[in-house]
Formats: C-alpha cells, structure tokens, sequence
C-alpha cells in the first residue's frame, strides 16, 4: 500500500514550492509563501495570481532572490520569505516604476497591465541582521496608530528587507501582570506609567507618571494590538525584538518592600513627582522581576530571543566604577538567560555617543565583557554622525549593527546626507578592522520626511551598487513619477547634490517658522542647520514644476513638490527676519511693518502648502488621538497627550519645548504663527514707542500661549485642501520676486 502512494507523495512534494499555502524548510529560516502572496494581494489587489513564488537553495548563509519572466506570469524566488518579498519590491519599483509607502495615506499605484520581467535580476544580501525603529518612533510616529496604518507599515518593512524591528507596543500590560506579582496594584500601575505620548521614554527609565495615570483602555488596545503586530511580523520573516527589565521600577514597590534601596534618576525636565528610580543591582528582587516579566511576555507574546534592554540611557548611573557597571551588565544577562538560554541583549549605544566624555572604553568594555561573547548586539545609533565602533576597537568585539539615524521628533526639515552615508557605510563594510559588524539598520525618531533615504539604506544591503548615488535617485525619481522624466529625475539629481549631500538631521534642526521668536539666532532645539545655497533651491523647485503633466499629477511627485516649496518658503523666512530687525534697530516703521506683514502672510502659505498632504496633517495627528476616547478617561486626554509631545513636551516653560516641531498644517496657523504674531505686535510697540525689548521675558511670558495651546480644544481645518500641484506653481510664482532675499546671506 505504501509503495502504491509513493508517486503520489512525490507528485505533492513537487508542487509544494509553488503552493498559495506552502511553508518551505530553507537553511535560514522557513519560507512562508502564503505571507509574501498576501501582501502581494494587499499591495496589489487582484494581481497575485500573476506572480509564480518558489523557493531556491543558495550557497552559505546569504539571503538571495531571483527575479524573472515565465510566459505571462512574473517569477519571484528567494532563499527566505524576506527574499521573496525584496524580489516584489524590485519588481515594483523598476518595473512598475511604484513605491510603496510607510504611510497607509499613500496609494499604491499599480499598472492595469503589469509590466513584463524580460531579464533575470538575481541579488544576494550582504548584512544578516536588517534593524528598524527606536524607541521615540513609538511617540514621535506610532503612537496613534491603529492595526490599518501597522499592516502597512509592516509591509513597508518586509519589502524593503528589514528582519529585526523593534516591537515594544503593549508592554504596559505585561507589566501590570509584574507589578501585581510583586503586590502592587492596577491602580498604582498605571500611575507608575507615563500618558501614551510620553510612554517611550518611560519605557526607557526616563521619567514616571508624566500624563498619566495611563489608561486601563490603551493598556488594553495596545496588547491586542501587539499580537497583530507580532503575528504579522513573524510571518514575513522578522525577528522582533521584545522588551526586557533594566532596572526601572516604580517608587510604589517601597510600600511593600521597604528595605528596597532605590537611585532616583531624574525626571528628564518634567518635574522631581516625576522622577524614575533603579533598583540596587544586589537586591534578590533585581533578578526575580526579569524572571517574571519574562516569563508573562513569554506567556503572551512568545520570543525570537532578542531583547531591548538599554539601563542608564542619558541618564547617570548610580556609580560609575567599572566593576559597578559590569555588575550591573551581569546581574541583567542572568536574569534573562535563566529564563532564555539562547537569549540576546539587544543595547541601544545612542547614550555611549551621547555621553561619550563619561562613557570611557575602560567603562565601556567593562560592561560589555560581563555578557557572554556575542549574547550583547549593540546598535551603534548614530553612524553618519559618529561611529562609535571605531572610537572602541569595534566595541572590543562584541557584534554590532551599523545605524543611519536620519531624524529627531519627526522633524521635517530636508536634510540627509546620502553620499556621505554612501562613502561612510561602504568604507565600514570593507574595513579590515570592521570586526563583529553583523547587520545594518536605522534608528529614526520619526518618520517625518526624507524616506528615500531610508530606503536607500536598505536596498544597499541587497546590492552593492546602490554606492553610486546619482544613479540610484535617477531610479528613485522614477518611482516618484511613475515614468522616466528627464526634468524631475535631473531636479532630484540637483537635490542630492545640494540638501541631501552631507547634511546630516541633527538634534533640534528645525527653521525661523518653528521657532521660538526672536530677531537673531534660534531657540534651543530648532537650529536651522547647514547653510547651503537657498536660492538654488528654489531653481531647483522650480524645475520640477516643468516635469510632464503625469509626474505632475502623481501623489508621490507631489508630495516632493510640497516637502520642497515648504523648505524655499521657511528658509525665505530667514533673510526677511533679517530685514525685519535692521527695520526695527533703525526705527523705520514702514518697512518693519510691510515685511513682517509678509513674514506672517509666508507662514499661512506654508501650512495651506503643507495641506495638501495627509502626511504634513495636524488635523490627522489630533484626530487619531481622538479614535481612543474611552470612559476611563477625560474627554481631553488623548488631544492633551498629542499636542503636548511636539509642542512644549513637558511642562509649561520647560527646556525641552519644540524638540519634536514639525511644519504641520494646523499646528503652524494655530501654534507657531500666533507666536510670531505676539513677537512682532510686542517689538513693534517697543520700537514706536522707544522701549527696551527683553527677550527672556518673551520667552517667559509666551510660555502662557504655548501652554493655552496645549489645553484647549484644537481647532479641526473647514477648508478644502487644494491641488498640490497647482498651488505648487502659484507659490513659486507669487514668491518669485523675492528670492533674491537670498543673495544677500
């Protein structure tokens, strides 16, 4: 009998390759055809079945798809699920001339027709380990994001190859479950927690409480939320990475032990009530409540074995002797490694950067050592900026990842240094003394703007020839317009060349319009940046408007057309403002009058610009907030939450006020520019009526606005945004005659 059904079995086995729900073993990993098939039907609904997926074996360890034609249909092979879904994104982005976007508001542009594969494209990945996200994204990006803008989101990293995302959504439930264990309560909980906004950087020992109690509803969602978050990860070949204990526990937990030897570690400007404290690494309890937290995760979410776990980040620890640290380092491992032999720490090196003058080698190397050789991974953060592998013999050989940073608070300002990342990260990979560089990733903040970049970053990882930038955002610009334009591919050639050459997004890039006002300089965190030759880009926003009627009329091309026209417009701001105060120390009224009178009519141009585009939306931020109303808390809360975290962060007339500013339509008409308005109404009375203008008292007083802003109700746009496009080509028009404000800066 047996023998009977042997052909049988045989004939089954054969077609399991190219099976809608076939699951292939492969060295690496399995190979879930079913995952990247439907993504493939939800990026391109109703067109999967022209695509034939199947599996291929490769020599060694890399991951390597194929891409080619059969017949009528599309031929997408790879060694890995993650393969299989770069061989898709290959195809739509040179075939189909698409993209798709992190941001579900986006479209997906696919052709009626869908474009023949005449050559065979075969590419091998270089990195082993893709890394995406930070821990501020989940405040500066995520955090009103509901399981529609997640699936997107997810895909958007499956094509572009990312396999290790950071995956820190819902941990509050998991901790309630710990913190009763230890016999707290869910009350005292939840006001351990931060509000949703600022749970990031409760998450990282920063501050408790702030905004809060969190909650029970969101604590809640997001749980649920995880589990499709994870559950769709996994299937497309990721490897999240879960949360651990670091040593954050609540003030509360003294109640019930009070032996327990705590360090306060500040508050990270919000207050002493709002001060975080670490455990004593010697106490019994320090290993116990990593036991338990990962035990109930375990429970909940199940593990790829990888944890974030990032003790003292930006903060003081508790001592800083070498021994101390290394203690710490393995009282931390043990914990983990008790309940997970195969598990990895997974250590953020933003604050080694950061705190780089404290953070010495022989500190450093102390705590690292005290890990097991390769069971600490630690992301070097910030890499176009400072690579701290080289300041640390590769960080004395323990593994790491490269990271392109790329933006804080989810500024929107247009800077990237391609090139420079181009020539840095390539000279990194060949280097010698490289060392454990086992992977590339990003640690954005925000997803702001400057995408491509991102993108850039991780096909590089696929293919090598990516190096040669000019040729890449010719490509780039392709699927921008759906089609070979000359004039927008040469515009975006010209971008690269000026803005997105070595401006590296530094902390607190920010414009004139964002800022606190003032006739010289910038407040703390929105320093204008990298000078570079402002009327050139304005020629160069003009040349786009000259792209054919088709780019023109794309969504993705216009998005270009208002990311840059908004940058022409506040950097006019710059040279006028200087105007503005030469008329104010000459006493000429005429002239202080006519151009601040503009400067206010060009910041109502950029957020009518700026409107345009669902990702430039304020109205969009607030009103997703508003999709968590629930009983258990105040009609205003989550609009409170949102509005505070980009505007002044923490409390009223604190330091850390518009470190996340972003030209938003809506924060700017109701926000910056009645700022601005305040500002010249103030320096005008003095000028007219001979009067000493004290900025420190403005900025203390406007501290009353700001705060005002925070606790109102927002004011939701009755207005019908315009074509991009169009208003694109009347703004440049209009401000025409004025660009030559920049030749004199």
């Amino acid at each position: 009998m047996y023998k009977s059904l042997l052909p049988y079995f045989i004939f089954i086995l054969l077609l399991l390759p190219n099976g809608a729900n076939s699951q292939v073993n492969t060295k690496s990993e399995r190979l879930n055809i079913q995952s990247v098939r439907d993504l493939i039907e939800r990026v391109a609904p109703k067109k999967s079945s022209n695509f034939i997926l199947e599996s291929i074996e490769t020599n060694g360890n890399k991951e390597t798809f194929q891409l080619l034609g059969r017949g009528n249909k599309i031929v997408l092979r790879g060694s890995t699920t993650q393969a299989l879904t770069r061989a898709f994104n290959w195809y739509l982005n040179n075939y189909c001339h698409t993209s798709v976007s992190w941001f579900r508001s986006e479209a997906v542009e696919i052709p009626a027709v869908l474009p023949a594969v005449t050559d065979t494209v075969e590419q091998s990945c270089r990195f082993e380990n893709r890394f995406f996200l930070n821990y501020c994204t989940f405040g500066y990006t995520t955090l009103w994001w509901q399981w529609d803008d997640w699936e997107r989101f997810i895909d958007w990293m499956a094509l572009n190859g990312i396999n290790m995302p950071l995956a820190i959504t819902g941990e509050e439930y998991v901790w309630q479950k710990v913190w009763k264990k230890f016999g707290m309560t869910d009350e005292e909980a939840r006001a351990f927690f931060s509000g949703p906004s600022h749970l990031p950087w409760h998450r990282m020992g920063n501050l408790d409480g702030w905004l809060g109690p969190l909650p029970q509803s969101f604590i809640d969602h997001q749980f649920e939320l995880q589990k499709k978050i994870l559950g769709r990860e996994r299937s497309l070949g990721m490897k999240p990475i879960l949360p651990a204990f670091s040593g954050h526990v609540p003030y509360a937990m003294k109640k019930y032990y009070p032996n327990l030897k705590l360090t306060n570690m500040g508050s990270y400007t919000t207050g002493d009530e709002y001060n975080a404290y670490f455990i004593d690494v010697k106490d019994p309890l320090f290993i116990d409540i990593q036991k338990e937290y990962l035990k109930q995760q375990t429970e909940l979410f199940g593990t790829d074995h990888l944890y974030g776990i990032d003790p003292f980040n930006e903060m003081d620890p508790p001592s800083w002797e070498p021994d101390y640290l290394a203690s710490v380092a393995k009282t931390i491992y043990q914990g983990i490694s008790e309940v997970d032999k195969d598990a990895v720490w997974v250590q953020m090196a933003w604050t080694f950067y950061y705190m780089r003058k404290d953070w010495t080698n022989p500190r450093l190397e102390a705590m690292i050592k005290a890990v097991p050789q390769g069971k600490m991974l630690l992301l070097d953060y910030f890499c176009e900026k400072t690579e701290v592998w080289k300041l640390t013999d590769g960080f004395f050989n323990a593994p790491y990842i490269w990271c392109y940073l790329g933006n804080f608070g989810g500024g929107t300002q247009m800077a990237a240094p391609l090139k420079k990342v181009a020539a840095t990260l390539s000279a990194s990979e060949n280097d010698g003394n490289k060392r454990n560089m086992t992977g590339i990733g990003s640690t954005l903040e925000g997803f702001g703007i400057n995408r491509f970049m991102f993108e850039w970053l991780f096909e590089y990882a696929w293919d090598s020839t990516a190096v040669h930038t000019d040729k890449w955002i010719a490509r780039y610009a392709q699927t921008r317009t759906g089609q070979h334009d000359p004039v927008a591919e040469d515009a975006w050639r010209r971008l690269v060349n000026l803005v997105y050459n070595q401006q590296v997004s530094d902390v607190g890039l920010g414009n004139i319009l964002e800022t606190r006002p003032r006739f010289e300089g910038n407040a703390r965190y929105t320093r204008i940046g990298t000078k570079y030759n402002y009327r050139e880009l304005a020629n160069i926003w003009g040349q786009m408007l000259l792209a054919d009627k088709k780019s023109l009329d794309n969504p993705r091309y216009q998005f270009d057309l208002v990311t840059t026209g908004r940058q022409v417009l506040v950097n006019l701001l710059i040279p006028l403002r200087d105007k503005i105060f030469k008329a104010y120390k000459a006493k000429d009224v005429a002239t202080f009058d006519a151009s601040s009178k503009l400067f206010l009519e060009i910041i109502n141009d950029v957020d009518q610009l700026v409107a345009t585009r669902p990702e430039y939306s304020f109205d969009k931020w607030v009103s997703d907030s508003h999709r968590f109303a629930a009983p258990d808390a105040p009609k205003s809360y989550f609009e409170k939450n949102a509005k505070v975290l980009v505007t002044t962060w923490g409390p009223k007339g604190n330091v850390v006020t518009d470190y996340a500013a972003r030209d938003c339509s809506g924060l700017i008409k109701q926000y910056y520019l009645p700022r601005w308005k305040k500002f010249f109404e103030l320096t005008r009375d003095c000028m007219i009526n001979d009067k000493e203008y004290n900025q420190k008292q403005f900025d203390k007083d406007i501290t009353e606005m700001e705060w005002q802003f925070c606790e109102s109700s927002y004011n939701f746009s009755t207005t019908k945004s315009e074509n991009a496009a169009k208003l694109s080509m009347s703004l440049f028009t209009k401000y025409l005659p004025y660009y030559d404000l920049f030749d004199g800066i």
